[in-house]
C-alpha cells in the first residue's frame, strides 16, 4: 500500500519537490511508527534534529505551460517603468526581456532551493526508515522499508532532475528572447526609429532629408510614403512661398514707379519660380481696341490686335505650351524680342481669366522643355495676376472717368455760363414779349373800337340806302350793286376782325365759355336756317340727317353756333353750284357726340389735310382769289372745339368732297326749357 501511494503521488506530481507523508497508509504495525515519525514524537537513536511538519506540508511547485519560464506563486512583478515622452520599441522590448530574465532567475533560485530541500527531506526520511527497521527488526517489514527508502531516493533524484530540466528550458527561452530582441532591434526597432525621426523632422518643417527606401517589406513602403509626403509638403510650402511673394509684389504700394511697368516685381517673382528668361504681360486697351504690353522683363513687345490674341488663346483656361519648333510663328505673331535675342526656345502662354472673361495674357520664354513645376507655378500665378489685371484695368478706367468727369465739369461750367447768358437774353426777350403782348392787346382794343365803329356805320348806311329806295326815287342797277358790295365787304371785314379778336383771346387764355345743356337737334336746325340764303344762292341742297335720339350736349351756344356756321359756310363755298351739303349727328362710345358737315366739293389731298387747321393757311394760292376767306375759320373752329374738350378732323378724298367732324361731351341732363 505504501508503494502504491508513493507511485500515485509521484505520477500526479512528477515535478513536485515535496511529498505529504500524512497521506501514506501502511499496515497496522507500521502506521503508528509512521505517524510518530510524521509528527516528530518518535526519536531514533541517531541524534538528528526533527524536521518541522509545516515544511513537509508545502504544496508542490507548478510549472507554467507556455513559452515563459517556471514561476512560483511568490514571484513579484517589477515596478512599472515611467514612460519617456517618446517611448522606443527597442527600450520596451529590452525592459520586457530584463524583467523576464530577473523573474525567471528568481524562480529558478526558488526551484533549486525547493529541490534541495526535498532531497534533504527524502534523505532524512530514509534515515528514519532505517532507524525504524533497526527498532523493529521484523522480517515482514524489511522489504517494505527497503522499497520506501528506494522510493524516497527516487523522489529526491526526480526533484533535482526536474529543477535541471526547468533550468535548461528557462535558459533556452531566455536565449530565444535575446535573439528575438536582437532581431527586433536590427530589423524592426531601428527602421521604426528612423521613420519616427523622419516624421518628427517633417513636423518640424525639415523636408530635405529622405529615408532609405531599400528596406524589406512594409518598411520600404512606409519609407516611400514618408518621402513622398515630405516631397509633397516641400512642394506645397514652395508654392505657398511663391504665392506669398507674388501677392506681396502685386500689393506693393509703389508698383507704378518700379522698373518694367506696374507689374515688374510680380514678373521677377514669376521668373524666379519658373526659370523663364523673359516675360511679357499683355492687357486689353479698351480705348484703342488692342492688347498692349503693360509689363515686360528682359524683352521687347509691341501691341497686338484682338484677333491675334483670340487666335492664340481661344477658350483655353490652362497654360498653352509651344515647343521650339512651333514657337517661331507664335513669336512672330506676338512680335516678341528677348534681350539675348534667343529665338530657339519654347513659349508658354498663360491666359488670365476672371469670371470667364479674358483680362490678360502672360507670355514666358522657355529654355529647353517646360517642366512640370514651371507649368504649375504659371497656373498658380494666373488667378492672382488675373485679379491684379482686373484691378489695374478698373484703376485705369477710374482715372479715365476722372479725366472725363473733369472735362465734363469744364464743359458744364462753359455751358452753364452760356445758359446764364441765354437766360439773361431770354429774360430780356420775355420782357420784350410781355411788352409786345401789351402792345398787341392795346392794338386789338384800339382796332376793336377804331375799326368796328366805322364799319358798323358803313354797313348801317349802306343797308339804310338800300332800304330807302322808293319807286319815286329808285336806285339804278349800278348804284344798287355798289351798295350791296359795300355792305357785303363790310360784313366780311367785320367777321375777320371778330375772328382775330377771338383767336387773340384764346391764345391769351381769356376766352370764357358759358357751358350749358343744349338740344342738338334744335341747334342744328338753327344753324341750317342761318345759311339757307347762301344755299339757295348757290342752288345747293342742304340735308339734315334725322337724329336717332334727342341728343343733348354740354357747350357754349354762341361758340358752338360759330363752329357750325364756319363749317357750313366752307361746305357751301367750296362746293360747285347745285351740290349737296349734309349735316348729321350721332352718339359715339364713352359719352361723346359726333357732329359732321359733309359736302360734294373739290376735296382735299391727304398731304394737305395735316396743315388744314393752321392759322392763315389756304391750300392753294389761287384759292384766296377764287374763294373769299383768310384761312382763320378752321383754325378758330379747332381752338373752340378743343376748349370744349373735344376733337376735330376731316375725312376727304380729292375730287370727291369732304366731311368735317368734331366731337362734344354728351350732357347728363336735358335743357330746362325742353
Amino acid at each position: 500500500m505504501v508503494l502504491q501511494v508513493l507511485r500515485e503521488e509521484h505520477r500526479r506530481h512528477a515535478p513536485a519537490t515535496q511529498l505529504p507523508l500524512d497521506r501514506v497508509a501502511v499496515g497496522d504495525g507500521l502506521t503508528q511508527g509512521v505517524e510518530q515519525v510524521g509528527h516528530g514524537t518518535w526519536r531514533p537513536s541517531l541524534q538528528h534534529a526533527p524536521a518541522p511538519r509545516q515544511r513537509l506540508m508545502r504544496p508542490p511547485l507548478l510549472s507554467c505551460r507556455g513559452s515563459f519560464p517556471i514561476c512560483s506563486g511568490r514571484m513579484t512583478h517589477p515596478a512599472p517603468v515611467r514612460p519617456s515622452p517618446v517611448p522606443s520599441i527597442s527600450r520596451l522590448f529590452a525592459a520586457a526581456f530584463l524583467a523576464i530574465a530577473v523573474a525567471g532567475l528568481a524562480d529558478r533560485i526558488a526551484i533549486w532551493r525547493s529541490a534541495r530541500r526535498t532531497q534533504a527531506d527524502m534523505i532524512e526520511l530514509s534515515q528514519r526508515l532505517e532507524q525504524l527497521a533497526r527498532a523493529s527488526p521484523s522480517p515482514a517489514l524489511q522489504p517494505q522499508i527497503a522499497a520506501m527508502r528506494e522510493l524516497a531516493a527516487e523522489v529526491g533524484d526526480d526533484a533535482i532532475q526536474a529543477a535541471v530540466q526547468t533550468t535548461v528550458i528557462f535558459v533556452i527561452v531566455l536565449v530565444a528572447l535575446g535573439v528575438g530582441l536582437w532581431y527586433n532591434r536590427r530589423r524592426l526597432a531601428t527602421p521604426f526609429a528612423h521613420v519616427v525621426g523622419a516624421l518628427q523632422r517633417v513636423a518640424a518643417g525639415r523636408y530635405d532629408e529622405r529615408l532609405d527606401e531599400d528596406q524589406p517589406e512594409e518598411f520600404g513602403t512606409i519609407a516611400r510614403g514618408v518621402n513622398q509626403m515630405a516631397a509633397a509638403l516641400a512642394w506645397r510650402e514652395r508654392m505657398q512661398d511663391q504665392a506669398g511673394r507674388l501677392l506681396a509684389a502685386l500689393n506693393a504700394p509703389s508698383r507704378e514707379a518700379t522698373a518694367g511697368g506696374s507689374f515688374g516685381p510680380a514678373l521677377d517673382v514669376i521668373a524666379a519660380a519658373t526659370g523663364a528668361p523673359a516675360l511679357a504681360l499683355y492687357q486689353p486697351q479698351y480705348d484703342t481696341n488692342e492688347w498692349g504690353p503693360t509689363a515686360v522683363r528682359r524683352a521687347t513687345a509691341r501691341p497686338l490686335s484682338r484677333d491675334v490674341v483670340r487666335q492664340l488663346v481661344g477658350d483655353a483656361v490652362t497654360v498653352i505650351y509651344y515647343a521650339s519648333a512651333a514657337a517661331g510663328p507664335v513669336r512672330a505673331q506676338l512680335q516678341l524680342t528677348t534681350a539675348d535675342d534667343d529665338s530657339t526656345g519654347g513659349l508658354a502662354l498663360a491666359p488670365l481669366r476672371s469670371r470667364d472673361r479674358l483680362v490678360g495674357l502672360l507670355v514666358a520664354t522657355v529654355t529647353g522643355e517646360l517642366s512640370a513645376d514651371a507649368r504649375v507655378a504659371l497656373e498658380h500665378a494666373a488667378p492672382n495676376l488675373a485679379i491684379a489685371c482686373e484691378r489695374d484695368s478698373a484703376h485705369q478706367h477710374t482715372r479715365r472717368l476722372a479725366v472725363e468727369v473733369r472735362h465734363a465739369a469744364q464743359r458744364l461750367e462753359s455751358q452753364n455760363a452760356e445758359l446764364e447768358e441765354q437766360h439773361r437774353e431770354l429774360t430780356r426777350l420775355n420782357a420784350e414779349l410781355d411788352q409786345a403782348g401789351k402792345l398787341k392787346d392795346q392794338f386789338l382794343a384800339n382796332m376793336s373800337h377804331e375799326l368796328r365803329t366805322p364799319l358798323n356805320s358803313v354797313i348801317g348806311f349802306s343797308d339804310l340806302l338800300l332800304t330807302m329806295a322808293t319807286p319815286e326815287s329808285p336806285l339804278s342797277e349800278t348804284q344798287r350793286d355798289y351798295l350791296e358790295t359795300i355792305a357785303r365787304n363790310g360784313r366780311h371785314l367785320l367777321e375777320l376782325i371778330n375772328e382775330l379778336l377771338d383767336l387773340s383771346k384764346i391764345a391769351a387764355g381769356r376766352m370764357e365759355l358759358r357751358l350749358e345743356p343744349l338740344e342738338l337737334g334744335a341747334l342744328l336746325q338753327e344753324a341750317a336756317d342761318s345759311v339757307r340764303a347762301q344755299v339757295e344762292a348757290r342752288r345747293h341742297t342742304l340735308v339734315i340727317e334725322p337724329l336717332h335720339d334727342h341728343l343733348v350736349v354740354t357747350a357754349d351756344r354762341g361758340r358752338l353756333r360759330q363752329v357750325l356756321l364756319n363749317l357750313l359756310s366752307n361746305a357751301i363755298k367750296f362746293s360747285t353750284d347745285g351740290g349737296r351739303v349734309g349735316l348729321s349727328a350721332c352718339l359715339e362710345d364713352a359719352g361723346r357726340v359726333r357732329i359732321a358737315v359733309s359736302d360734294t366739293g373739290i376735296g382735299i389731298a391727304p398731304a394737305d389735310q395735316r396743315k388744314l387747321f393752321q392759322e392763315f393757311v389756304q391750300l392753294d394760292a389761287s384759292a384766296s382769289r377764287r374763294y373769299e376767306g383768310t384761312g382763320l375759320g378752321l383754325a378758330l373752329s379747332k381752338r373752340l372745339v378743343e376748349l370744349h374738350g373735344g376733337t376735330i378732323g376731316v375725312d376727304s378724298e380729292l375730287g370727291k368732297g369732304s366731311t368735317f367732324w368734331f366731337t362734344l361731351r354728351r350732357a347728363e341732363s336735358r335743357p330746362e326749357h325742353a
